[in-house]
């Protein structure tokens, strides 16, 4: 299997430094105690317990996450043949699944060694709850549809429109109706609007929403910053996002997430 699994990686774009690391950490696993588990993280109802049984067995001994890994690269050729057989396309399949290389190079963003720790997370796409579709992804949820937006997005008006129009094509094709459309991301909350040019693609991202809830946490932390800073004189000044913010906050101002449905 491991041949698969390295045509699969290369496939969704791991750095060569993961690729090498990934036939390394294979003779490590013990295939009878984990394979259980793979199929599992297919299924949308088992697919959360799989995850936490894996992650018991891998603590303390998968520092960087590459056991890890390797189990969701498992699931995944499982992935790629249940898309198919549900018709959906193989862009697709590569697109939602390139989450593991993208959430792999945020860890080297945050920790300046790549690494993988969103297994937590990303056996959403692995069971069918979570889907790339254009520059956006979109979650199954029990209240509609709940969008997540990538690292890796450009959220340009015409990149916008297209996933919205896809994700209306796709969903019914699923079986899967729905009436609204959700999003809970800093990106909704209304800071933003005070510390960034009208011209911004965020604000643009926004227009789409009506905000349901402000929150204020420290999430866009991670995600503005690349990790979180108990010090706000120490957040880095790289972009003018980051800049502009980092002056919000030491001048007292404040900043969280929001919830927001979409308007269309």
């Amino acid at each position: 299997m491991l041949p698969q699994i390295l045509s699969l990686a290369h496939e969704l774009d791991f750095p060569q430094e993961m690729l090498n690391e990934l036939p390394r950490t294979w003779p490590l696993l013990n295939i009878e105690e984990i394979e259980p588990h793979i199929q599992d993280l297919t299924d949308k109802t088992k697919s959360n317990k799989a995850h936490e049984a894996l992650a018991a067995i891998f603590t303390g001994n998968d520092d960087l996450g590459y056991k890890s890994l390797i189990c969701q690269l498992m699931a995944a050729l499982r992935t790629r043949e249940i898309f198919a057989e549900q018709g959906i396309s193989d862009d697709i399949f590569v697109a939602t699944l390139k989450c593991l290389s993208r959430f792999s190079n945020e860890h080297l963003a945050s920790y300046d060694v790549y690494g993988f720790k969103h297994g937590w997370w990303s056996f959403r796409f692995l069971c069918g709850l979570i889907y790339r579709l254009g520059t956006l992804e979109f979650e199954i949820v029990s209240n509609g549809l709940s969008v997540h937006i990538p690292s890796d997005s450009i959220l340009s008006a015409e990149n916008l429109a297209a996933s919205y129009a896809q994700a209306a094509d796709f969903f019914p094709k699923l079986g899967v109706m729905y009436e609204q459309i959700h999003c809970y991301t800093w990106l909704l909350h209304p800071t933003l609007q005070k510390i960034l040019p009208p011209t911004s693609r965020i604000l643009a991202f926004q227009k789409d929403y009506e905000i349901q809830e402000v929150l204020q946490d420290t999430d866009y932390m991670i995600f503005a910053y690349k990790k979180h800073y108990p010090d706000i004189n120490s957040l880095p000044e790289k972009t003018s996002l980051q800049r502009e913010l980092k002056k919000w906050l030491l001048a007292g101002g404040e900043m969280g997430s929001a919830h927001g449905i979409y308007k269309h």
